[in-house]
This record gives C-alpha cells, structure tokens and sequence, in this order.
C-alpha cells in the first residue's frame, strides 16, 4: 500500500502563530518549533537534537541575535567542541579558528560549559 502526504499550507494571518526555540536537554543541544493557526485548523510541530536547520536558526537569530565565540587557544571554545557541534569539515573549523563563530545564546551558553574544566 502506497503512503501518500499532503502538505497544506495557509496564508499567514492575525491568527498564525510560529515559534522556534533551542535548549539543552540532559547535556544535549536540542532545537523545538511549532506552528499553528486556529483559522486554518493547523498544528504542527517539529525538534531534533543538535543545531537547528538553516531556516529554523535565521528565526531564533532574528528573535534573540547571535554572540561571537573565539574558536581555539586558551581563551576560545576547544576546536573538538565546536566540530562535535557543529559538524564542521576542516576547512571549516581553520576558518572558524581563525575569525571566530557566530553562536546562538543558547549554543553560546552550551559551548562555554563543555568548555569549562571540570570542578
């Protein structure tokens, strides 16, 4: 038996409501996002470990602006961190290294910790 999706989409009202957020979640770097308009009847939500896709970050960037993060060296976040979260190639990470990261507040915040010596 074949599945078949239907996506239905509503032209953005008064009543349209879209959120996207990140936390952590028991050591984890989690994104969430909801949508949901009472005059279309829809809901519909949407989260996954780890940064959030490009088209959810540019909302929370718009929504909350972004920290740069040194990358490296004593003073910056390690370079295994910000590849284990990120994913970053290694052209990426020299870049990274080199001018720094744009980072969430919510990343900002995770990245310091896992940077922090052990207490």
């Amino acid at each position: 038996m074949a599945e078949h999706f239907v996506t239905l989409h509503c032209e953005p009202c008064a009543s349209c409501r879209r959120e996207a957020w990140q936390l952590v979640v028991d050591g984890r770097l989690r994104w969430e996002e909801s949508e949901d308009c009472p005059a279309a009847q829809v809901l519909a939500c949407d989260g996954d470990w780890g940064p959030p896709p490009p088209w959810i970050r540019e909302r929370i960037v718009a929504r909350e602006g972004t920290e740069r993060l040194a990358v490296g060296g004593p003073d910056g976040i390690p370079l295994k961190a910000v590849r284990e979260v990120y994913g970053l190639t290694l052209p990426e990470l020299r870049h990274a290294r080199a001018y720094g990261i744009e980072a969430t507040p919510v990343e900002a915040r995770f990245l310091r910790t896992r940077a922090a010596p052990p207490v």
